[in-house]
């Protein structure tokens, strides 16, 4: 996942974690406290798919993403994107919504 050769700002045009964040709780319908809320064992798919985009996208260091979502191993982040992964997968529909808010994100990024 290392930046674009070509691009050398592809970093600076990557859209900003604030983005990510407004996108994924608008599209969820959730507030940023829920977004930051971790309960063992509840699933919840607005925070794993904040932290995939801010990974995807940003190409962030999982420390660095551990901060912003207050988690303090950073190997649970590798976790969650893993997960992400092996999950969208098998399942097209979780695709379809990572991408439509992946999609928002960029858009939202575009306009300003």
């Amino acid at each position: 996942m290392k930046a674009d050769q070509e691009v050398p700002q592809a970093k600076d045009l990557a859209p900003e974690t604030d983005l990510i964040i407004n996108a994924v709780c608008k599209f969820y319908n959730v507030t940023r406290d829920e977004l930051y809320r971790s309960r063992r064992g509840q699933l919840n798919e607005p925070r794993k798919v904040a932290i995939f985009l801010t990974r995807k996208l940003r190409r962030d260091r999982l420390s660095e993403i551990g901060r912003q979502f207050q988690m303090e191993k950073y190997s649970s982040i590798s976790s969650i994107i893993e997960r992400m992964k092996k999950q969208m997968l098998a399942d097209r529909n979780l695709k379809k919504r990572v991408d439509r808010v992946a999609d928002r994100a960029s858009k939202s990024q575009d306009q300003t």
